[in-house]
């Protein structure tokens, strides 16, 4: 009916978002016993305060650890220079981190103003994080390897992290690689998956992220 309101993803994203849980669920039910809702909160980052590369390895390492990620990532801060060179063009937003990928000796390299926003800083590095942990199988996830880069932001999401992902997009004014429906999109999956419901989550967002995490509970 004309009174029917527009759904928040097309059919083909919300079939792409489902086919990813089902591959975790089937693939790697290691990952899907391991998540859950991580909030901003002490319960999942009470760790020291600083903005000192101590701290951000320490937060490096607590992100592993809630996604059962058990290797060991060195992260280190990107150098300082220019602020004319420091917009990064493909993802339209300046250079937030980077994963360099060694089997033995992993690197990831953040900007260590990001600190500065913990929301940001947190979902920055589980991104990173993320990529680590798909790295072996990247090209066999739904989408293929065309689709790393918006695998890799629902990866983070399937693995408990998407009020960070909704959030600290909102706080940052870009989308990056998934649009904020898609993402509000992937976290009702979550929730609706885990048995928990929109208000779960509603306490760690803003206005307009809870706004599009609402209309996708309905499209759900």
């Amino acid at each position: 009916m004309f009174w029917n309101s527009k759904p928040i993803v097309s059919d083909d994203m919300m079939g792409w978002i489902h086919e990813s849980y089902d591959w975790v669920d089937t693939h790697r039910p290691n990952w899907t016993k391991a998540a859950q809702l991580i909030t901003p909160t002490r319960e999942f980052f009470d760790v020291p305060k600083g903005q000192n590369q101590a701290t951000a390895q320490t937060i490096a390492n607590r992100i592993a650890q809630l996604m059962a990620l058990d290797v060991q990532i060195t992260v280190d801060p990107l150098p300082k220079i220019d602020a004319q060179w420091r917009h990064d063009y493909t993802s339209l937003g300046e250079v937030a981190g980077e994963y360099h990928h060694d089997p033995l000796n992993p690197l990831i390299r953040y900007n260590p103003e990001l600190m500065a926003q913990p929301i940001q800083f947190i979902n920055t590095m589980a991104h990173e994080l993320m990529h680590a942990r798909l790295a072996d199988i990247v090209d066999r996830l739904p989408g293929g390897y065309e689709a790393h880069e918006l695998a890799t932001d629902l990866h983070c999401i399937i693995a408990g992290f998407g009020c960070f992902q909704l959030q600290a997009a909102e706080q940052a004014g870009w989308s990056g690689y998934m649009t904020q429906p898609s993402r509000a999109a992937a976290l009702a999956v979550f929730l609706e998956r885990r048995g928990l419901e929109p208000m779960d989550a509603e306490p760690f967002l803003s206005a307009r992220p809870r706004k599009w995490l609402n209309k996708a509970w309905k499209q759900i």
